[in-house]
């Protein structure tokens, strides 16, 4: 297994053009597809409440307002850029001595990949492209994400290797699929930063390619509907409008972030060069267009007659609507360009119904589109041979960045692009120009990581060290930029220092396969044999985890796992017995209970470690709890945390001097009980507050829209309700989308970083926000209720109703005395160490289709308090059942914290 990654890794660099080093000096530079060298903001997924729900991306939200272009969108191929893989053809691909089967069944699409006695089966669980052309594969890992060496091509109906792998003899499915790769064929890829394929889960906040991408950030425009609010992009100035379609078809020869950015930092309604420099191949006036590539539209088309005679006024905008399903493409694009060309034709000239892009567009093959044709966008009058430019051309702006950056950016570009060509004036001229501003950017870890890649090529190691060193002084905590300080160690022969940044680069990121490969070559050259089969192991089985097989997919497709925490977690020790659904919930309750954060206890970034006495104490009370309700209530939990603690960290053990006698709490007189209302009638009011059951009844769906204020920050909230009792409410924050969600089954939240599916206990609370009649269906939730005398609710007076049922926290109900709505519900859910209290008030009822509707809720928890305020309510309204559907279940095992 080694040596199969070790080799397979090696060539996906090349392929990727990762690693120049790799080839020739034995390092692992990483290059131009792997810039990003910013610090991870999340490594561990930590075990504190998951925040409030959030709203939706896109076309789900534009749809209200732009239902037609929305529709005509999702038939565009760029909506259809990057799917879930469902049943795909089936077919095989010899390549040597591997052979790749792909087949589809119950349990998704599979592709096998068999070499010699290896066999492995991976489930595929992305298709990237729209189907027009090809589509590629990409498999998810542990949050890994790989690409298959396979595609499958249109227009011939057939499989055959991908783009990049047609000359390798033996291909795999170690090529890593980095944040650039993805850039144009993904709504939303949550990388994260300083690793090299490695994303949150879920993967994905949007697969295809959202209005977003185009037209900007929607959150101004919700506020605030109208044209100004929103990017139109045909109604920028040129080069903002241009940059919109060149941030994926532009690539050019290299792109250079400005310091402090990543290519995704764009923003629609910017300059392209704002975020980033696109450097291209100089073409002197009357030289060839260099090779064909799909990413260069731009670049063919500006060389067009008709945009240069154009004073900027043709753009892709012209003839490309993506808001358009064409019947005819033929008649669409010669009216576009009989738009312009209205002139006499010639007698020789084709008749005006001809097809123009036949003869002035050809499609040609394409050199990074595998076995694809596309279209030619230089628009010839007649079409001339392709052929490729010299060998040292000199390269240049799309359109220069800010003063102050340009030296830096094109630096880097040399050094680049002299790193694929394998040419040392670029590289040498590159590092002349970056020496000429360092103090500027005496600062900027990519600064620092480009002038170590040119002195590494130079030899000259000594000062390599130090600026790759450097670099990672600034970026201490990424795995790429530890890899690549490894290289200079390697090419002096300290051997001993190499490693020491290799196995920090592989404890960061435990799948950078180009870091293991060499890790494990060095441990080998150095006689270190046990340590190179132990990692050689764990990176095998981490793949083996993650492709597993059919069976193990069905057999892990079961949502509520019954597997103990002790089989799931590291080192639990005291809780070892209860289901591992239930841990979460229990470590939230010590949480709230003691008014702490996880960190109290845990160590960040290593949940397992016991390094923190706090840990160990948990682990003793938590053991005393247990034997206090053993010995003395017969096994029932009388005591918890919070007993003792009451939100404190420390209880307290001394009673506490107070001016004034703490009175016992009042009890109703009798009088006051004999004039309280019976359960039947406070629900009989509260269900004809809200409408009665007929009007209700004729409601099945809810789409609301409006803001979440939390945390002194307020953000927009999309709800989504649909008879008898699913839920889903989306909050986007500023690191991406949460969602909570109840199909009916099983609930679910989803942050950036992770995904949790509800405990049975979890469950149950959430089915009562879910459920759609709840007024109606009271009654049958509870087999007998207590009426009480309830507190003052923002100075209205209440009846506290109790429901209880065998087995199941209570459920109290605040009832307004005067109108019989709904002011205040309080829910539990149980955990093994206590219960988890949930507490929402409602406020600014208003009607809606006959029913009121709570307009304003605020949720709250120990330690954690919103407010949502509804803007917009529609019901009746077509909701998708698949909105409530929760993700699939991960590849691999969950990630194991530590507990107690």
């Amino acid at each position: 297994m080694a040596g199969r990654f070790q080799r397979a890794t090696a060539r996906q660099t090349i392929c990727l053009a990762v690693a120049f080093h790799v080839v020739f000096l034995g390092s692992i530079s990483l290059g131009r597809c792997l810039s990003d060298r910013r610090t991870p903001a999340f490594h561990n997924a930590q075990a504190a409440e998951l925040p409030p729900p959030g709203e939706p991306t896109g076309a789900a939200r534009c749809v209200f307002c732009h239902a037609t272009e929305v529709e005509g969108y999702a038939r565009s191929a760029m909506a259809h850029s990057l799917r879930r893989a469902a049943q795909e053809p089936g077919g095989t691909v010899t390549a040597g001595d591997t052979k790749i089967t792909m087949h589809s069944s119950a349990g998704g699409y599979w592709q096998r990949w068999e070499s010699g006695e290896d066999k492995s089966d991976y489930r595929v669980d992305y298709v990237v492209g729209s189907g027009s052309h090809a589509s590629g594969y990409l498999i998810d890992l542990g949050g890994h994400l790989f690409q298959s060496p396979v595609a499958y091509y249109k227009s011939r109906q057939s499989y055959d290797l991908a783009p990049g792998y047609e000359n390798l003899p033996d291909p795999d499915f170690t090529r890593p699929v980095s944040e650039e790769c993805l850039l144009c064929h993904s709504g939303t890829a949550l990388h994260i930063p300083g690793t090299l394929n490695h994303y949150r889960s879920p993967i994905f906040a949007a697969t295809g390619i959202t209005c977003e991408r185009c037209h900007g950030p929607v959150e101004k425009h919700l506020a605030d509907p109208r044209a100004g609010t929103i990017v139109n992009p045909a109604k920028l100035e040129p080069g903002a409008r241009d940059s919109v379609c060149e941030q994926c078809h532009l690539f050019g020869s290299a792109r250079v972030p400005n310091p402090g950015k990543k290519l995704s930092d764009f923003v629609p309604g910017h300059r392209l060069e704002q975020t980033y420099t696109i450097y291209r191949n100089a073409v002197p006036a009357g030289s060839p267009a260099g090779d064909f590539k799909v990413i260069s539209h731009v670049e063919q088309l500006a060389q067009s007659a008709c945009a240069r005679n154009s004073a900027s006024r043709l753009w892709c905008g012209t003839c490309h609507n993506p808001h358009e399903n064409l019947a005819d493409s033929v008649a669409y694009y010669r009216a576009r360009c009989l738009a312009c060309h209205t002139a006499s034709f010639p007698a020789a000239h084709p008749a005006r119904d001809s097809d123009c892009l036949g003869c002035h567009m050809p499609r040609r093959d394409a050199k990074d589109g595998g076995h694809a044709a596309f279209t030619d966008h230089r628009i010839q009058r007649r079409p001339e041979p392709q052929r490729d430019l010299p060998a040292n051309s000199e390269i240049e702006a799309w359109r220069e960045p800010p003063p102050d950056l340009r030296q830096r950016n094109l630096g880097i570009a040399r050094i680049d692009v002299g790193m694929q060509r394998h040419s040392s004036p670029f590289v040498i001229q590159g590092y002349r120009d970056l020496t000429e501003v360092q103090q500027q950017f005496r600062n900027d870890a990519d600064f620092f990581k480009w002038i170590g890649e040119a002195l590494l090529i130079g030899k000259q190691t000594a000062d390599a060290k130090f600026a790759f060193e450097r670099a990672l002084q600034l970026d201490s905590n990424s795995a790429l930029s530890e890899a690549s300080a490894a290289s200079p160690y390697m090419q002096e022969g300290d051997v001993e220092r190499a490693i020491a940044h290799l196995e920090r680069a592989v404890s960061l990121d435990p799948l950078n396969l180009p870091a293991a490969s060499t890790l494990i070559g060095l441990y080998q050259k150095e006689g270190k044999t046990a340590e190179a089969a132990a990692l050689s192991g764990k990176i095998k089985t981490a793949m083996s985890e993650g492709s597993g097989s059919e069976n193990d997919a069905r057999k892990d497709s079961t949502i509520d796992s019954p597997k103990k925490a002790g089989e799931v977690y590291i080192n639990i020790q005291i809780l070892k017995q209860i289901r591992s659904s239930e841990l979460i919930p229990a470590m939230q309750f010590i949480a709230a209970s003691l008014g702490v954060e996880c960190e109290y206890c845990h160590v960040r970034g290593a949940f397992d470690k016991d390094d923190k006495k706090t840990k160990v104490t948990a682990r003793k009370m938590i053991t005393m709890m247990m034997a206090i309700n053993k010995d003395n209530f017969e096994g029932h939990r009388e005591v918890t945390c919070y007993s003792c603690h009451r939100g404190a960290a420390e209880p307290v053990g001394t009673p506490v001097i107070s001016g004034e006698e703490i009175a016992p709490a009042e009890q109703p007189l009798e009088s006051a009980k004999a004039a309280l209302p019976a359960a039947d009638q406070l629900l009989e009011k509260y269900l004809a507050a809200v409408g009665g059951a007929a009007a209700l009844q004729k409601i099945t769906s809810r789409v609301a829209q409006g803001t979440a204020s939390f945390a002194g920050q307020k953000v927009s909230v999309d709800l989504f309700a649909k008879a008898p009792d699913k839920r889903l409410s989306v909050m986007h924050l500023k690191d991406g989308e949460s969602l909570t969600a109840f199909d009916g089954h099983q609930g679910w939240l989803s942050v950036p970083s992770r995904v949790h599916m509800m405990s049975a206990a979890e469950n149950a609370a959430a089915s009562i926000d879910a459920d759609f009649y709840l007024p109606i269906d009271i009654k049958s939730r509870y087999e007998k209720f207590r009426v009480e005398p309830g507190e003052k609710i923002d100075g209205q007076e209440t009846y506290l109703l109790t429901g209880r049922k065998e087995g199941q926290p209570p459920l109290r109900l605040y009832l307004d005395v005067q109108s019989g709505l709904l002011l205040r519900l309080v829910r539990y859910a149980e955990t093994p160490l206590g219960r988890n209290p949930t507490q929402v008030d409602y406020a600014d009822y208003r009607e809606v289709d006959r029913i009121k509707i709570p307009f304003r809720w605020t949720l709250a928890r120990p330690g954690n308090r919103f407010t949502i305020q509804l803007e917009q309510v529609q019901q009746n309204v077509s909701v998708d059942d698949a909105k409530f559907t929760p993700p699939p279940p991960p590849p691999s095992p969950p990630q194991k914290p530590g507990g107690r």
